[in-house]
């Protein structure tokens, strides 16, 4: 091999080292800096039969999974995410918190702000890190969110009413942890009336004969963070459900029920995310 050669060998393995750096750097950037932050609004729209007059067009805001350190910039996002879709309703499914979070003041400054925008209007679901956060625990981070204005369902009903209509909102404890009751939630619940039912992991639907014999129309529940990492072409192959990955996220049927998965708003264990963006749904009640 000739000089002139030898020089153009070299030349070409430096470019190749340099594209693979430079693709090496913008994937860590992308990953751990712009995905994490990079938040989508969802629509969808959910047909659900016997809806009262009152609720068709109704617009519920489906957030989850924040797992907040404090009151930053993706919390300060989502309000004026908020602020743009004015929704009816604001329904949160678990995971206010890290089970690491210590500053639980600074966080009970959002759930304060999100309380006094939606007064009566909000209402949520503890999930598995609200269990798990040994410095607050999670009774008193229950009486915190009430306090601050979001309604927190812990195996209980409540009616939501559009003018003098009603359907129920049913909350369950987090299913991961097994801290769910729906026998306990539904009680008193009209079998007629449209109900929704708010839980934080889809692990939910493993009780689906009792979920079709309450005649549940929507789940809305979080957990999976859509796997975080999703590469395309493959089910996502980290998320922490019994299903293992088929309800990661996004809209499924199951029997007569809808269940939406939304892939969360934090990030858990590492600060990552690939080609699963932060979510926040609005879904738009229509009548069947």
């Amino acid at each position: 091999m000739n000089f002139k050669n030898i020089m153009k060998h070299k030349k070409r393995n430096i470019i190749l080292i340099l594209v693979f750096l430079i693709s090496l750097i913008t994937l860590f950037w992308y990953s751990f800096v712009f995905e994490p932050n990079n938040i989508q609004v969802e629509k969808i729209n959910i047909k659900i039969e016997n809806l009262p007059e009152e609720f068709e067009g109704t617009k519920i805001v489906h957030l989850t999974d924040f797992h907040s350190k404090n009151f930053g910039e993706r919390e300060k996002k989502v309000l004026e995410i908020l602020d743009d879709i004015n929704p009816d309703f604001v329904f949160i499914t678990g995971d206010f918190i890290d089970h690491k979070t210590k500053d639980i003041d600074s966080c009970q400054e959002f759930w304060r702000e999100l309380g006094n925008k939606y007064q009566g209007k909000i209402f949520g679901v503890l999930g598995n890190h609200e269990y798990w956060n040994n410095d607050a625990g999670s009774e008193f981070l229950k009486s915190l969110l009430n306090e601050s204005g979001v309604v927190v369902l812990d195996n209980k009903n409540e009616k939501i009413f559009q003018g003098d209509e009603y359907i129920y909102l049913i909350g369950v404890g987090d299913p991961h942890t097994g801290n769910d009751n729906l026998e306990k939630a539904v009680t008193g619940v009209e079998k007629d009336i449209p109900k929704i039912l708010l839980a934080h992991s889809p692990d939910i639907v493993n009780n689906s004969e009792d979920i079709e014999k309450e005649k549940v129309d929507l789940i809305l529940v979080g957990h999976t963070h859509g796997g975080q990492v999703k590469i395309p072409f493959l089910r996502p192959f980290w998320t922490p459900t019994e299903n293992r990955g088929k309800y990661a996220s996004g809209l499924f049927e199951i029997n007569d029920t809808y269940l939406y998965v939304n892939r969360g708003i934090g990030t858990t264990v590492l600060p990552i995310r690939f080609n699963c963006s932060l979510e926040v749904t609005m879904i738009e009640l229509r009548k069947k």
